[in-house]
């Protein structure tokens, strides 16, 4: 653990049990147990603990220990030594004190989530109250545990992590969802011919493209809903071929433009789907 050379030990809060904390009193026994209950999310852990009094800091580091052996503790005291630390160090969790003489837990808990949000927020105090510890956590605070029940600092950090780690799974896949979506639509949007995606099992149109709307002179929200034989007339046996069958494209207006259409059929979402692309031939329009 990095302590700060300039650092004041002060006695610790009066309100704290002052019970010492001693490894024989099964504290750190009991906590070494949650290995047998549990998989740890991360084998070492990095933590920024905002924290005024050593002898507190080196308590956190000696529970959390005890369930990752690679636990490495950075112990700072103020806002400036924090906003460095959090900017430069790889820091997987933040412990904060409630308060402090020259920091406040809740300035530091309004930092981190505007600079670092992913970053799982914990309050270990033992001050703060109910009141506070709530309005902490509207405000952003991942958890809270008070130092005479120091105990719980073990679940509530494995808890905060895998809550911390799905979340970042769910960004990750939303982000691959919309690069994906972006790919689909840019490509889908990019084919010279006509495009539509219909529900096979209704008939339905789910998509088209800017090449629809011009063949059929409608808008995409005029087409989107409505089924695939009010634009293409073709029989049974075109519907489910696999090679390219002709066809009319039905417009509006009643006018109909020849096509060469190709039938692709995929499973989404578990329904399955069929892809018509429509080439216009060159043959001109028919009345």
């Amino acid at each position: 653990m990095r302590i700060q050379p300039n650092a004041t030990l002060e006695a610790a809060e009066p309100v704290l049990d002052v019970t010492p904390f001693n490894p024989t009193n099964n504290e750190f026994a009991t906590a070494a147990d949650f290995q047998n209950d549990f998989t740890a999310v991360k084998s070492s852990l990095r933590i920024l603990n905002i924290e005024d009094n050593a002898n507190d800091a080196e308590l956190n580091e000696a529970m959390l220990s005890a369930r990752w052996p690679q636990c490495e503790l950075v112990r700072v005291e103020n806002r400036e030594d924090f906003i460095a630390a959090l900017e430069q160090e790889d820091v997987d969790l933040i412990l904060s004190d409630y308060t402090m003489p020259n920091f406040n837990g809740l300035e530091a808990l309004t930092i981190a989530r505007e600079r670092k949000p992913e970053i799982p927020f914990l309050f270990v105090s033992g001050t703060i109250g109910e009141d506070a510890a709530i309005e902490a956590m509207k405000n952003g605070a991942t958890d809270y545990v008070l130092k005479h029940r120091l105990m719980r600092l073990i679940p509530a950090v494995d808890r905060a992590l895998r809550e911390s780690e799905e979340h970042a799974e769910r960004e990750r896949a939303e982000q691959a969802m919309r690069e994906s979506e972006h790919k689909y639509r840019t490509l889908f949007e990019c084919l010279g011919d006509a495009a539509f995606l219909a529900d096979e099992e209704t008939g339905k149109i789910i998509d088209t493209n800017q090449r629809a709307e011009t063949l059929l002179g409608i808008s995409r929200g005029q087409i989107l809903g409505r089924g695939q034989d009010k634009f293409l007339a073709l029989d049974e046996a075109g519907a489910q071929s696999a090679k390219p069958v002709e066809c009319a494209m039905i417009r509006m207006d009643g006018s109909t433009v020849p096509v060469e259409v190709r039938n692709t059929w995929l499973t989404l979402y578990g329904r399955t789907l069929v892809l018509r692309l429509c080439h216009e031939l060159q043959r001109g329009a028919k009345n």
